[in-house]
């Protein structure tokens, strides 16, 4: 049973956006094809856990304070495309319309916050859903009924827990840091050890699990792998650092999902030419309120 669902925001904008090809704009010109793929996908997927608490998480657009510990973290990515950054706010406010919170938080992540609700509540005894591509949350499996749900094509999505991250990784969610922290993330720019690929961070990890461990054996290491690892013992520790997800994130108590706004949904479609939308917002006012929460 899923209690919470959490759902990346950044993650569904982008996957909206370059999702629908057709150009679509508002009467104002502003182009809006990433509003309509998002407030289509993100109604299936409240519709389809039902629910009754839940929240879209975005990244603030502030440095976070992994920034401030290392300024070249993420630092080869691409610019987001302008007409992206304009449909982020719509998005936004159409959560708010279908009656779903919105969090960011200009000092951290939203995989940060994703994972202090998640873990809060699991720990509460709910069952919690978090649809993310993003693997830094797959930390969280260990702590009770947490489930991940990855894109995998255009309406599936793979799951994952904590059974069948073991049975993929051979170690424990809660390692997955270390294993970030040694063979770094080339798409958060997170240097972790050089020479060290995947094979051998989680062979690392399956036979040390966490850093101090694998550092206070050190000398059970043989050869280069060794010389690597003393070598860049400090990139290892600021890469976890890095990498591991903060619990202490600021995240509301009350998560509960809200009545929609059937009014605002309506003004709101008009308002941004998104007719097509509003049949869809309209299905959702009438099962919302029909009692599945």
């Amino acid at each position: 049973m899923t209690d919470l669902i959490l759902v990346d925001g950044h993650a569904l904008a982008y996957r909206a956006y370059f999702g629908v090809k057709n150009p679509m704009m508002s009467p104002g010109g502003v182009p809006v094809n990433g509003v309509y793929g998002f407030g289509r996908m993100l109604i299936r997927i409240i519709e389809g856990s039902r629910a009754r608490e839940g929240a879209v998480v975005f990244d603030s657009p502030g440095p976070s304070f992994r920034k401030w510990l290392y300024p070249p973290y993420k630092a080869n990515r691409p610019i987001p495309p302008e007409d992206f950054i304009a449909q982020l706010p719509l998005m936004m406010d159409l959560s708010r319309s279908l009656g779903i919170k919105v969090l960011s938080d200009s000092a951290f992540e939203a995989d940060d916050m994703i994972a202090a609700a998640a873990v809060r509540e699991a720990e509460r005894g709910k069952g919690v859903v978090i649809v993310t591509p993003d693997k830094d949350l797959l930390q969280t499996l260990n702590e009770g009924d947490i489930t991940i749900m990855r894109p995998a094509g255009r309406d599936t999505f793979t799951r994952m827990d904590a059974s069948l991250f073991r049975d993929s990784f051979g170690f424990e969610p809660c390692h997955m840091a270390e294993y970030q922290a040694l063979m770094g993330d080339r798409a958060d720019n997170i240097p972790g050890v050089p020479g060290i690929g995947p094979v051998t961070a989680r062979s690392l990890v399956k036979s040390y699990g966490d850093l101090e461990s694998l550092y206070g054996r050190i000398s059970s290491v043989k050869g280069t792998l060794r010389g690597r690892l003393e070598r860049d013992r400090d990139s290892a520790f600021l890469s976890r650092e890095l990498a591991r997800l903060r619990l202490d994130a600021p995240v509301p108590e009350d998560l509960f999902l809200e009545e929609p706004d059937r009014e605002e949904l309506v003004c709101f479609c008009e308002r941004n030419g998104l007719e097509v939308l509003a049949g869809t917002c309209s299905s959702f006012c009438t099962s919302a309120t029909a009692g599945w929460r």
